[in-house]
């Protein structure tokens, strides 16, 4: 049997609590009927809080625990830690981690006792926050790759997986990702047959391995610390303005009246990146919408985010979201809602 206790604080995400449990729910069924209703559930759980009272959601949902996190306990096979609601930036995520500071010695003796730390999405700060990734490898939330990066450069982030997994540290990427962490728990401990009926019956996506094609740049910009790099900003808008445009660095500099050294010096300083790389994602933003809302043809997308080449465009788009134009399309296209037959 697999012991799990889910931590739940003030602004965690109910449903990275519920969804899990219920999944593991699932498991125990399928189980279940597989052997007659002769055997045991295959999981346990129960909701644990520093204090040992209930907390309430930022949706309103309140969740009640089963008691106190007992540093004496023994036998927890996983700590499930559910994403943070984030709603006033990454200055209130910060907050929280500070009120959370207590759980850190607590994670590290569950670690040392063998049990599995599993973080959903923004947990994985949390999670970092104990050091037990430093010299390791994470994923998070893709929009909070910035701040992940700045506070923790000990671990080696990987944005683009939905999951990672570190000697027993597992990280999960933006929100739902939850989801692909319990399959993950069921075929670890139940086994790939049960993994993938619990898959079926609940129509999850067990495929789903990378963030690439959800990243925003848009969103991206929330993230983090906003930076105050005047010049940079001055460029940001002069370049959204011209995402239909092929890019010149020669322009931009003759715009902002510096060299394209000191362009270059800025962008890396302020963002980490060359001006080229941040007019590519520009572009691809704008063709993700025009993939998504309307029917033009790849070679007319090429054209509107400047691009005469669209064999250059289809591998530039490929490489950054994972997806051939055509398979994005097809994925996330907005669909019209078909009105209901009238009687």
């Amino acid at each position: 049997m697999c012991n799990i206790e889910l931590w739940i604080y003030p602004n965690c995400m109910a449903s990275a609590v519920t969804a899990p449990l219920d999944i593991f729910a699932a498991a125990n069924a399928i189980w279940a009927s597989k052997n007659g209703g002769q055997a045991g559930p295959l999981f346990k759980w129960s909701l644990r809080s520093l204090d040992g009272v209930g907390v309430r959601t930022p949706s309103g949902i309140r969740l009640e625990a089963d008691g106190a996190i007992d540093a004496a306990a023994t036998g927890v096979d996983v700590v499930l830690l559910p994403g943070i609601y984030i709603d006033k930036g990454v200055s209130g995520l910060l907050a929280n981690l500070a009120l959370l500071q207590p759980m850190l010695a607590l994670l590290q003796q569950r670690y040392s006792q063998g049990s599995v730390l599993a973080a959903n999405c923004s947990a994985s700060f949390l999670l970092a926050e104990t050091q037990l990734l430093d010299g390791g490898h994470a994923t998070t939330t893709w929009w909070l790759e910035r701040a992940f990066r700045a506070r923790y450069p000990q671990v080696e982030l990987r944005l683009a997986d939905v999951m990672t997994e570190h000697e027993r540290l597992i990280c999960t990427g933006a929100g739902t990702s939850y989801l692909n962490l319990a399959l993950h728990l069921v075929q670890r401990y139940a086994g790939q047959d049960i993994a993938a009926i619990c898959a079926k019956s609940m129509l999850i996506d067990a495929n789903r391995t990378s963030q690439m094609p959800y990243i925003s740049i848009s969103m991206t910009q929330q993230d983090s610390q906003p930076h105050s790099n005047a010049l940079v900003l001055r460029a940001q808008k002069w370049m959204s303005k011209r995402q239909d445009l092929p890019f010149s660095l020669q322009d931009l500099a003759a715009h902002l009246a510096v060299s394209e050294r000191t362009v270059i010096r800025h962008f890396h300083q302020a963002l980490g990146s060359t001006p080229t790389e941040y007019s590519q994602l520009l572009k691809i933003d704008l063709a993700k919408r025009l993939l998504e809302t309307s029917t033009l043809t790849l070679e007319t997308v090429a054209e509107r985010i400047g691009y005469a080449d669209p064999g250059s465009f289809r591998r530039l788009f490929k490489r950054e979201t994972g997806l051939s134009p055509a398979d994005y399309r097809l994925q996330f296209k907005q669909r019209r809602a078909q009105p209901l037959l009238q009687k």
